[in-house]
């Protein structure tokens, strides 16, 4: 039997999740909401057979089991928590909020109604990144030293540095919370002169140091992750290669001489060599993780606890951000 859906939110990400949802056999979309006539227009093609609405009360009201919101990030927990309260499970595109105390409830509502509840931070259904984790949960890669990430994004998002941080930090910080789970000893971040670059900073209580560069108006388009471990390091390059790693020496890591670990020689691709991933559309593979979630009431992958915690780093290291704004300001 197919899940019910409403889909809350039909801009340029929401008319995406649409086109997931209607590929996808599990997924019945019986509503959309939106209250820009012309995008609802443009849903009728993929969504046929859904109401067309303006509000998330209408879509509700067509007795749905799920329901998916992808608004401006200011008006997702609101509509969330409505869902969650309507009796919904919830999908929520990243971020999960743009406060922690929003965040939090949005989490603990779900758990106390005993909702689905998952947060999109896309990235973590990659394919190539789920096999990166993988390696690093396997210690195929040694003990973890660094992490650095480039996400880089060519005027799309627009809105300058905190934008960026809100925006496309999350991808990367979700990514650095399932390769090491510890808890962030150090966290900040640093704004090139220019404003239009922010820099993340972060020490994890497990050693391992993180990098992440954001920009929403860069000039060319990035988005690469590198995974120093003392054995290997991966870098993964999802412009150029989204459906393969490139592993190398441990030395190219850290400059430590290092080699394959003990009796995995014949398990990783030779180092400098590239490790093909088995490609499927990260979109596809979210939006059947959720369905299926929502089908076996199971916990997804990217919970909405993880996604208040994501909100919480950004939270702390937008903090950081603020005095620099501030002198910025003053000295302009």
């Amino acid at each position: 039997m197919s899940v019910r859906v409403a889909l809350v939110g039909c801009g340029r990400w929401g008319e995406k999740l649409l086109r997931a949802l209607s590929e996808n056999a599990r997924a019945r979309v019986v509503a959309v909401a939106d209250v820009d006539r012309g995008r609802l227009a443009r849903a009728r093609a993929l969504a046929p057979r859904a109401r067309l609405v303006r509000t998330i009360d209408e879509a509700l009201a067509a007795r749905v089991d799920a329901v998916l919101v992808a608004t401006p990030a200011a008006s997702h927990a609101e509509l969330a928590l409505r869902a969650l309260e309507a009796g919904a499970d919830v999908f929520v595109e990243k971020p999960l909020a743009l406060s922690a105390a929003q965040a939090d409830r949005c989490a603990a509502r779900a758990a106390a109604l005993g909702r689905i509840g998952m947060v999109g931070h896309l990235l973590r259904y990659h394919p190539s990144v789920v096999h990166l984790v993988a390696l690093a949960r396997e210690r195929r890669l040694g003990d973890l030293v660094s992490f650095s990430a480039a996400r880089l994004s060519t005027g799309g998002a627009g809105g300058g540095a905190r934008s960026a941080l809100w925006t496309l930090g999350p991808h990367d910080l979700s990514v650095l919370s399932a390769l090491d789970p510890s808890p962030l000893v150090e966290a900040r971040a640093h704004l090139s002169p220019g404003g239009d670059h922010v820099t993340l900073a972060a020490r994890l209580e497990s050693g391992l140091a993180a990098q992440i560069e954001l920009c929403s108006s860069s000039p060319t388009k990035e988005r690469r992750l590198r995974l120093a471990g003392s054995a290997r390091v991966a870098v993964f390059d999802d412009v150029r290669a989204p459906d393969r790693l490139v592993l190398l020496d441990g030395r190219d890591g850290r400059g430590a001489a290092a080699g394959a670990l003990a009796g995995e020689r014949d398990a990783l691709a030779p180092a400098g060599h590239e490790l093909e991933v088995p490609w499927r559309e990260p979109l596809s593979v979210e939006i059947e993780h959720f369905l299926r979630c929502v089908e076996d009431r199971a916990p997804p992958l990217t919970p909405l606890d993880e996604g208040a915690a994501v909100v919480r780093v950004l939270e702390r290291v937008e903090a950081t951000l603020a005095p620099v704004e501030a002198r910025a300001a003053a000295a302009g």
